[in-house]
């Protein structure tokens, strides 16, 4: 598999690492737009990995210098979307078994309904995503009552 990554310099990931793993941070390129991403660990220190997406929106290439910002992200990548927050408000069976999905289940979630560039789709995927996690069919398989 290849991936693209940003090589993090070692004094930059100090401030964020607190201990091992991966550390959610929000970036931004070039003074853009922020997206969630995360500080990874490889052999020799941190990097984050960038999507083909990434490259082609802030028109990266390779040995060409560009300016990434990074912060703490305070939610941990789990900000929710306004529509998700509105259907988990009025659905408490979606809530409840929303939050005892893991953190990288959600982070997947919340990512899939960001993505949409309407409210209509956004709305539409919140909702679809709420039944399927109710009946238990998020991930293909069925709940066993």
């Amino acid at each position: 598999m290849n991936q693209y990554v940003i090589v993090v310099p070692e004094d930059v990931c100090l401030v964020f690492r607190e201990h091992k793993g991966a550390v959610r941070i929000l970036c931004s390129v070039n003074g853009g737009e922020e997206f969630p991403c995360a500080l990874n660990p490889r052999k020799d220190g941190y990097v984050i990995i960038a999507s083909k997406q990434l490259i082609k929106k802030h028109k990266l290439a390779p040995h060409v210098a560009f300016n990434v910002r990074v912060r703490s992200d305070v939610y941990d990548g789990l900000q929710l979307p306004e529509e998700l927050l509105e259907v988990l408000t009025q659905d408490d069976h979606f809530s409840f078994e929303f939050e005892k999905l893991l953190p990288g289940r959600k982070r997947g979630l919340i990512y899939y309904i960001r993505s949409a560039k309407t409210v209509d789709t956004r709305i539409k995927r919140s909702l679809e995503i709420a039944e399927k996690v109710k009946t238990g069919s998020l991930y293909g398989s069925k709940q066993n009552d």
